[in-house]
């Protein structure tokens, strides 16, 4: 049973390392909480004053009404809380620094390369001596070779034979993320389904999650062809959720699931693709198509999900008419029909936690 030390940036994230360590393995995670590990020069996630507070602070005050992350439930002994967990509405662990020093930890996981050095000399100086492991979950390739032990939920190129490595996908809750009848609660609620039991048509609806989409900045000229398409196509509902987003953040993953679900496809252009990808990789865990532009996810993780015209509408380089062309043709019962269950069954075959889990132990007990 690890007792696992992992940082703290992004709550999907921290919740798979919650469901492979705690829930596959029967070990604990536990997070940082307590202003010490900022002071300390442990914790390098964004040097300001108030988004330390926010990741740091017991309570967490968040001045702009972002998400409380230290919103306390238990005080489960000196130096350890169960805190809030704004991704599955649960709980997780947080330990302050004086308290990591005093439990047996076994493995340290930094998820971002400014932790890399910090966390090195946690390991050196904590009683047990802990392996370090950096999880990948972006692009970050160059600082790779400073940690002996690489977990990469995203495509990693020159990667030393010397080290440990392993690629996988971050695991989310398939009891969850799933198609709308796979759940016998749901299945009364749905009248139009097909042979295989999902639905022939939904609602015209097409939601988008990717955050900070909007007419500035990076995601500009996407987030025009998406404008442009809603305009033409006055009797779908158009919904953009996300971190700065026009119709406001989603969560915890309860509500983001039946959003999915509640769509009839989801639009995913983000420029530059993702390193893992939750969204990308949830819809289709839900038997939900993606409109997207696969030049976006050429060598990225996520590729194999994305078959054009099987498991999702592909955009590239198509005007607004060619776009809502294809939109109104897969929006055929028949045509949505296949490339839904298509969807759903192409997951099943690229995604398989529970085989990775297997793999993932194996990794551990190599760990450098």
């Amino acid at each position: 049973m690890y007792k696992v030390f992992t940082d703290f940036h992004h709550a999907g994230l921290l919740q798979s390392l919650i469901l492979l360590f705690e829930k596959r393995l029967g070990g604990e995670v536990y997070r940082p909480i307590g202003m010490d590990w900022a002071t300390a020069g442990y914790w390098k996630v964004y040097d300001h004053p108030a988004t330390q507070e926010q990741f740091l602070g017991v309570g967490g005050n968040t001045p702009d009404g972002s998400a409380k992350l230290n919103e306390v439930v238990e005080n489960v002994r000196y130096g350890v809380y169960l805190c809030h967990d704004i991704d599955s509405d649960q709980t997780n662990k947080a330990m302050t620094l004086e308290s990591f020093m005093l439990t047996d930890i076994d493995i340290v996981i930094a998820s971002i390369p400014q932790h890399i050095e910090p966390f090195k000399k946690l390991c050196e100086l904590h009683p047990n001596h802990p392996k370090l492991i950096f999880q990948i979950g972006n692009a970050w390739t160059s600082e790779a070779g400073t940690a002996p032990n690489i977990m990469a939920s995203a495509k990693v190129s020159g990667i030393s034979g010397e080290l440990n490595f392993i690629e996988y996908h971050q695991e989310f809750d398939l009891a969850i993320y799933h198609p709308l009848v796979i759940s016998k609660t749901y299945i009364k609620d749905v009248v139009n389904v097909n042979h295989y039991g999902f639905e022939v048509l939904p609602e015209p609806k097409i939601y988008s999650f990717v955050n900070c989409f909007d007419s500035l900045g990076h995601f500009a000229g996407d987030w025009q062809l998406f404008s442009e398409v809603e305009r033409t196509l006055p009797e779908w509902e158009f919904k953009s959720f996300g971190g700065q987003c026009r119709d406001g953040a989603i969560g915890p993953s309860t509500v983001l699931a039946d959003k999915i679900r509640e769509a009839r496809f989801i639009w995913h252009t983000k420029n530059g693709g993702d390193g893992y990808g939750h969204v990308i990789h949830n819809a289709p865990a839900c038997g939900k198509p993606l409109i997207v532009k696969k030049e976006y996810y050429v060598d990225k993780l996520a590729e194999p999900l994305l078959i054009d015209g099987v498991t999702c509408i592909a955009i590239d380089g198509l005007s607004c008419q060619q776009v809502v062309n294809k939109i109104e043709f897969y929006s055929q019962p028949e045509e949505y029909s296949k490339m839904a269950q298509a969807s759903y069954e192409n997951f099943k075959r690229v995604v398989d936690f529970e085989r990775e889990a297997e793999e993932i132990q194996k990794f551990l007990a190599k760990l450098i």
